[in-house]
């Protein structure tokens, strides 16, 4: 059995929970995650022989990876009863087995760039042929979209959105191309399911089998859609659902989120309830400001424990405020501060309520001769041999896919000056089949340009992977290729960025094969679209990051700032008044914010930003630091 003498009393009784549906109250810091992957290891330990698995849902990648690795650590090869993923993975793998009852083949992509989704708009708005329909632009109404998939609108059966009856019929349109050309974005990859779900109960009921116990890790970011995916898994109210959550840290409303969505499933699953309120994580004087600023919030549990601090209280002070004149001076200070503390700058963050002021922050840094990193999304790849070798895939997973002949022959061109044309490719198919990838190798083969160095790669993709789809192979024989070329001496900005690259597209091949051992290449690819192509930071960089980039995440010292009226709370929470749920949202990321720090918290504000006099933040005298502007 497995050893529980490290947990504390509540832990304890969380992790050997026996049957039926649980909430766990889990505030910042109070090993939240370290519970949710005990409690799956310990179902599956105390019932060795037992051949139900344990489904774990979370909502990022990172985090799914996390939740694998530790429940492996106490489990070993019995972590394949454990299926550990994100919402939009899961109900991928349902599609892959089940969605041909909804038009779909296994080997469907996933549309995780804007840019391939407005041609299906496009295609949308003029088969729904909707009259007098208004003026409104495309990325309009991939939001009004965006939010019909948030909420898991039924495009037939439901009521119109917001008195838009426009809408329905280009939404209805919308997911049947996509279910006809064989692509999924991300919000249709829920809503497909749950359709799956609804209109075939005994696919739902087969996941039940499965899957006896659920546990969900987050609770308080789902959607509505979310929601109804997981009621669909557990329709009675006496299902073993382990739901963690904290109402304190909800600060996705713009995406769906709803404090009274948490409330609503602990009533009518009428589920007892665990609290955690100790922190692991944050000095007690940072736990006392987060106390005195959540107290302010309405919309909370009513039978909140107050967040207790089990850390030793530190000799020197722990939080610092300071006041500026505007936000070139405030971020200057921020990182002379970092450089005189002389802080390992791996273990400093600077955090914000928007990126244009970690912009400021930014140039900062880079004046005080620190490196900053700042974490923008990334869906794709975009360095020449990841571009061939991903087109390469994607065109031998669905040889018709004319998004990307267009994208393999540039690639091409970049690695190897020879110019495969577009036009000389798609024609070349005409007489393979249509295989574009048959094609392009084709095409390529008789242009006189080849030389000897390029040849390699169009073995690589005859033999792996067209005559074979031997798609692991020819990603090592492409690899291999590029490895023994001649490379420039030293290394410039832009193959270091490659280099970054590559590891990325490495490390996401492990964390993908941790999950399937041999992925298939449908698999592989449709996994390799659901991770953004995100570099990690390097340990000599301070990380920049907006606060709801951190959440989730703990550093040794924060730098909050922007801690001014308009900026923390925004503008737009401001207008919506004081009493607001926007305004309650805003105080919930300067929670968040806060206890993400575990030795020190610096908080700064300034007189100007942008120009604009501000106020300082509300959120300051709250948390009891009165300041004058």
């Amino acid at each position: 059995m497995l050893d529980t003498k490290e947990l504390n009393e509540n832990q304890q009784m969380a992790v050997q929970w026996d049957k039926g549906p649980l909430l766990v109250l889990a505030g910042p810091g109070s090993g939240k995650t370290f519970v949710l992957t005990r409690r799956i290891a310990h179902l599956i330990d105390r019932d060795t022989a037992a051949r139900f698995r344990v489904l774990g849902l979370t909502f990022t990648t990172k985090a799914a990876d996390e939740m694998h690795t530790r429940v492996k650590h106490f489990l070993g090869a019995n972590t394949s009863r454990a299926r550990l993923t994100t919402f939009h993975s899961f109900c991928t793998e349902v599609l892959r087995q089940h969605g041909s009852h909804l038009g779909l083949k296994p080997d469907f992509e996933i549309l995780s760039q804007d840019m391939d989704r407005l041609p299906v708009l496009n295609d949308a708005i003029r088969e729904a042929d909707v009259p007098n329909m208004p003026l409104v632009n495309d990325q309009g109404i991939i939001k009004m979209i965006d939010h019909l998939l948030r909420e898991g609108h039924d495009p037939v059966a439901d009521t119109p959105l917001l008195g838009k009856t426009w809408v329905r019929p280009i939404y209805h349109a919308y997911l049947n191309l996509q279910l006809r050309h064989n692509h999924l974005d991300f919000g249709s990859l829920l809503v497909c399911c749950l359709r799956l779900f609804r209109d075939h109960p005994r696919i739902a009921k087969h996941y039940q089998i499965v899957y006896p116990y659920i546990c969900v890790d987050e609770y308080q970011d789902t959607n509505k859609c979310q929601d109804m995916l997981l009621r669909a898994l557990c329709p009675g109210t006496n299902a073993n659902l382990f739901v963690v959550a904290d109402d304190d840290q909800i600060i996705y409303q713009w995406n769906g989120a709803s404090p009274e969505r948490l409330e609503k499933l602990r009533s009518e699953y009428n589920m007892q309830v665990i609290q955690l309120p100790e922190s692991f994580r944050c000095p007690p004087e940072v736990i006392r400001l987060a106390n005195a600023l959540i107290h302010f919030n309405q919309k909370r549990s009513p039978d909140k424990k107050p967040l207790t601090s089990v850390v030793m209280e530190q000799s020197s002070s722990v939080v610092c405020a300071q006041h500026f004149h505007n936000e070139s001076a405030e971020m200057d200070w921020v990182a002379r501060n970092i450089r005189e503390r002389n802080l390992p700058l791996g273990e400093c963050v600077v955090l914000a309520r928007n990126t244009k002021l970690l912009q400021v922050a930014a140039t900062s840094l880079q004046k005080m001769g620190l490196a900053p990193y700042r974490s923008e999304r990334k869906s794709e790849f975009e360095y020449p041999l990841l571009c061939f070798v991903h087109s390469a895939l994607r065109l031998a997973n669905a040889p018709q896919n004319h998004e990307q002949i267009g994208p393999l022959c540039k690639a091409f061109y970049d690695l190897t000056d020879v110019n495969v044309r577009v036009d000389d490719a798609e024609a070349e198919s005409g007489v393979n089949g249509g295989s574009l990838l048959r094609g392009f190798l084709d095409a390529a083969q008789s242009n006189p340009m080849i030389s000897p160095d390029s040849q390699p790669l169009l073995t690589a993709l005859g033999d792996q992977l067209i005559e074979r789809l031997k798609y692991q192979e020819f990603v090592r024989a492409v690899f291999a290729w590029s490895k023994g070329r001649n490379q420039p001496e030293g290394i410039d900005k832009n193959h270091d960025e490659e280099a970054q690259e590559m590891n990325v597209w490495h490390q996401l091949s492990h964390e993908i094969r941790q999950h399937f051992s041999d992925p298939t290449l449908s698999q592989f690819l449709q996994e390799l679209d659901l991770h953004p192509k995100v570099r990690p930071p390097k340990p000599n960089e301070v990380q920049c990051l907006t606060i709801h980039q951190a959440k989730g995440k703990e550093f040794r010292h924060v730098y909050l700032v922007g801690l001014a009226e308009d900026q923390l709370p925004s503008y737009y929470a401001r207008q919506k008044g004081n009493a607001s749920r926007e305004i309650e949202e805003e105080r919930r990321n300067c929670f968040v914010a806060i206890t993400r720090a575990q030795s020190s918290l610096t908080l700064t504000f300034a007189d100007r930003y942008f120009g604009w006099q501000k106020q300082p933040s509300r959120f300051l005298c709250e948390m009891g630091l009165p300041v004058s502007a």
